[in-house]
């Protein structure tokens, strides 16, 4: 796999484009762009047959170890990778440690290992242990094995053992790559982490470019452990983060981010340079039954609001698309009152239509970023996204100061909460 610089605008946002795969010579993936996430192998909630009619394009699948580390022995009897033992063979796949949409338990940490945390629950894994299921999975990119799991607000000891620990795996995860017959078409990415204390975040950085020369690019953890729900004051500080990092590693290189981020951050992160996220944004608004709407159209007015939370009752008598205009399948045939329905008799279908929605509409997200880059205009576009967001989370303190004064209002919360909460957990696990 190669990654190649298409255009760069006035500022540090840039388009390029993920080409040469071995299996599919002639495919092309443009970023910046999402990957899609997967659960055992799977898109979330969609089957192989729906996949190839909302993505028919090749996509990126990511596959965290957490949720498919248990289809290590039919891999190793097919031999063929894991995106062929899933049925996707059409698209490419990413492989790493955990999920970092999900919430884990605090546990204890090794020098030379880091914990796995499965359906089956914990499990110690060191580099090499890490590197032997890569050559069973065959991704063509491979995150190598960090303790990323850590937050903004981690402590400089915890952080510096995190860099330390992080360092010496890269060390021995370059080793086997250099060495392994069976990754020479994969791609190997360092992880820089402890991106919140910028002192320590530079050791991380200055071991990964040591290896500049092997690598094919670089990701960002270590900014979130996945508990936290992040608001407009933090953009500014996640953006200098972005933007410091995205400074000291190679242009050339692919640049990765870890973590369930809003549009927000998002496109804070494309305007630093970044090209690839992890895609598990658009997978918990479904879980959470909730639709992205966000208007593309910087020329127009926002009238619509940026997420349409579908099991309010307000929308049982609505019986028109979840976006008007949208060309995804769950809106040309479908309404949101047929949806509320489904959410709230917690019907699979739900969130098959609800995920159909959300990926197309994140995906439009990125294809638009691209096209306002190409035409030196993306801070417009990033400003009127960032808007929405922004009138949405006032909107929402807004909703929530009203309820603590009217009971009514507290009732149906509590209801909306509940159904919510256990549509999530009977699904996917956000």
């Amino acid at each position: 796999m190669r990654f190649i610089i298409k255009n760069s605008s006035t500022g540090c946002e840039r388009v390029g484009m993920l080409t040469e795969f071995l299996k599919m010579t002639s495919a092309v993936i443009e970023t910046p762009t999402a990957t899609l996430l997967t659960q055992g192998g799977s898109v979330v909630h969609l089957t192989a047959e729906v996949l190839s009619k909302v993505c028919p394009n090749p996509h990126l699948l990511w596959v965290p170890l957490s949720n498919s580390v248990h289809l290590e022995h039919g891999l190793k009897a097919q031999g063929e990778g894991v995106a062929k033992f899933a049925g996707l063979q059409d698209h490419f796949t990413c492989v790493t440690l955990q999920n970092m949409n999900e919430t884990t338990p605090s546990g204890h940490f090794e020098n030379d290992r880091v914990p796995l945390w499965t359906k089956h629950g914990k499990k110690m894994l060191t580099a090499d242990r890490y590197m032997d299921l890569m050559e069973v999975f065959k991704p063509d990119i491979i995150l190598a094995i960090a303790d990323g799991r850590t937050s903004l607000a981690e402590g400089s000891k915890r952080i510096l053992k995190s860099i330390e620990r992080t360092g010496n795996m890269l060390d021995l995860c370059v080793k086997r790559y250099k060495e392994s017959k069976e990754l020479q078409s994969s791609c190997l990415v360092g992880v820089v982490v402890g991106g919140g204390i910028p002192k320590k975040c530079d050791i991380s950085i200055e071991h990964i470019l040591k290896y500049k020369d092997v690598l094919g690019g670089v990701a960002i953890s270590g900014l979130t452990d996945g508990s936290e729900e992040f608001s407009m004051d933090h953009l500014q500080p996640l953006g200098e983060i972005f933007k410091r990092v995205g400074d000291a590693i190679p242009k050339e290189l692919l640049h990765v981010v870890e973590g369930c981020w809003n549009p927000a951050v998002i496109l804070t992160a494309v305007e630093c340079g970044w090209d690839l996220f992890d895609g598990s944004y658009a997978v918990k608004l479904t879980n959470l039954g909730q639709a992205l709407t966000l208007n593309f159209d910087v020329t127009k007015d926002i009238d619509n609001p940026y997420l349409l939370d579908l099991i309010d009752e307000r929308y049982k008598d609505q019986f028109v698309p979840i976006l008007d205009g949208c060309e995804c399948l769950a809106c040309k045939k479908h309404t949101r009152a047929y949806i509320r329905h489904l959410l709230n008799t917690r019907e699979m279908l739900a969130s098959v239509l609800l995920s159909i929605h959300n990926l197309h509409h994140f995906d439009q997200m990125f294809y638009h970023a691209r096209q306002h880059i190409v035409s030196n205009t993306f801070n417009v576009y990033k400003a009127h996204i960032i808007k929405q967001y922004e009138s949405y989370k006032n909107v929402q303190k807004s909703e929530s100061t009203d309820s603590d004064n009217q009971t009514p209002q507290i009732k149906k919360s509590r209801v909306n909460k509940e159904v919510s909460d256990t549509y999530t957990n009977s699904n996917y696990s956000t």
